[in-house]
């Protein structure tokens, strides 16, 4: 693809006045197994063209896993021990529905949602509001690499591109713009994570909520999002249901609350 490639930055060095070598930033693309797709091509993720402003194009390093079914699960970065025991519960059960699982690689409940994804068999996807070369946070190179070989690594930004405050908010419509719907489990009013669920609804796509304590902040934002119509989420069928996934006999129909009372 290195002529949509070129293009598209022709276009964009063009505009911004500044030179630019598309064969050598190619070059360097291969020499890091880096793949690039712009909004025309066909391996571009479906469900992105969709979203009002999708990203003209998008970096990845991994596999897509177009034929699962992507949801996005986020939350604070400050996640609870009762947030830590619902992440890790419903995303176990999740991939044993072929559920491809979308994070920020942020600490918290991303860096949770995706390493017992990879723990345990499963797919992910991790969006990065940085260079597929800058990984952020430093105490996740591991579990990004980890991520390569059982999903990808993704980002709208070029290699080189240092995280910067601003772009994490805005990486979040491609969370769950790549994702049928987004899962909060633990976010306090003040939230990325519900900026991804509010990008979620233009989107047109479904949003989930883990309901909490009133006294705990973290639930704040997760118990908001149900006043206002997220639909609650107390066992994996709440999310299958709007998936119209049959839920399997087994151990993963039982309710959260029955696991932490145990």
């Amino acid at each position: 693809h290195f002529s949509s490639y070129s293009q598209a930055w022709e276009k964009i060095s063009s505009l911004k006045k500044i030179p630019f070598s598309p064969q050598d930033a190619w070059q360097e693309l291969e020499k890091k197994q880096i793949s690039f797709s712009v909004l025309e091509d066909d391996n571009y993720p479906s469900l992105l063209k969709e979203i009002p402003s999708p990203p003209r194009g998008i970096y990845y390093r991994g596999n897509l896993f177009p034929n699962m079914i992507p949801l996005a699960v986020v939350g604070t970065r400050k996640v609870s021990e009762y947030g830590k025991i619902v992440t890790e519960k419903i995303v176990k059960e999740l991939i044993l529905y072929n559920i491809l699982i979308v994070s920020g690689l942020a600490q918290g409940v991303d860096t949770i949602a995706h390493y017992t994804a990879v723990k345990n068999g499963g797919k992910t996807i991790a969006v990065l509001g940085s260079g597929l070369d800058n990984i952020y946070p430093a105490s996740n190179q591991k579990l990004a690499q980890t991520i390569i070989q059982q999903g990808a690594l993704v980002s709208e930004y070029p290699l080189g591109t240092t995280p910067y405050p601003a772009y994490f908010p805005w990486r979040n419509r491609i969370i769950s713009g790549l994702s049928r719907g987004t899962l909060v489990i633990e976010a306090p009013k003040k939230s990325g994570a519900l900026i991804t669920a509010h990008f979620a609804l233009e989107q047109n796509r479904e949003v989930f909520a883990i309901p909490g304590s009133i006294f705990n902040q973290n639930s704040q934002g997760t118990n908001k999002l149900i006043q206002q119509g997220a639909k609650l989420v107390s066992a994996v069928q709440d999310i299958l249901e709007e998936f119209n996934i049959p839920l399997q006999p087994s151990p993963a129909s039982s309710p959260i609350l029955e696991d932490l009372e145990e």
